[in-house]
Order: C-alpha cells, then structure tokens, then sequence
C-alpha cells in the first residue's frame, strides 16, 4: 500500500509539473505572437525591403532598412525624416503622379527628406542599407 501511495503521489507531482510547464510554454509563444503582431515593421514581403524597427516612440521612429537590387517599398505618405547611409546605392523614387526620380544614396552620408508621399526601389545591383529616422 505504501509503495502504490507513493506512486499515486509521484504521478501527481509529475502531472502538476506537467501541467505548469506547458502552461509557461503557452505564455511564452503567446507573448511572442504578441510581440510579432505588435512589430509589423519588421515583417518581409516578397520584393519589399526588409525594415527593423529599431526605436519607437510618440515622437520618432528609426528603422534599419536593408533593400536587395530590385526590391520595393509600398506607396505611401511619409513624415519628414533623416536618413543614415551604411551601405549606399542607387534608387529611383516613385511619386504618386507616376513621376520618378533616380536618387543616388553613398555610405557615410546623412541626408534630410522632407515629408512626401512615394516608393523607393533598389535599382542598383547590390544589397543597400540605411538607418531612418521619421519624425512624428
């Protein structure tokens, strides 16, 4: 009797056990998809830059953007910002009136651009690689 005792509490200490770690796994991935669902930034499409937010707060954002030859950032209005040349390379930006203008970015360089409404697309042949900084 005393040996199935401790086997019925052996099997309840396991089964606590158990049951406590799978719960600090589920809250582990559970923060993790909350996390991931809160840093849309750092997501990749196919063609489109790879951009990880770095810093953001009520007044700025900075992002390390990396663009491979032929990717594509989507339409859209951006605030007034600065950027940080680390790997330079040649773009063309795209305007919303179908306007483009080629754009020549070199490494060590920063650069202000006012707020506009455009895509960047690598055009060059190498990978590309800048920090922006957007003010809010």
């Amino acid at each position: 009797m005393k040996h199935m005792t401790g086997i019925l509490m052996g099997l309840l200490v396991a089964t606590v056990m158990l049951a406590f770690s799978t719960g600090a796994v589920m809250a582990q991935e559970k923060a993790k998809a909350e996390k991931a669902k809160m840093a849309p930034a750092a997501e990749k499409m196919k063609g489109a830059p790879t951009v990880k937010a770095l810093l953001e707060n009520e007044r700025v954002r900075v992002n390390d953007v990396r663009f491979k030859p032929g990717d594509k950032s989507k339409m859209e209005e951006r605030p007034d910002r600065v950027v940080y040349v680390i790997k330079g390379g040649e773009y063309k930006r795209h305007y919303p009136d179908g306007k483009t203008e080629n754009v020549k970015l070199k490494a060590g360089e920063a650069t202000f651009i006012k707020k506009d409404t455009s895509a960047l697309e690598n055009v060059g042949k190498t990978e590309t690689h800048f920090i922006g900084t957007q003010l809010k």
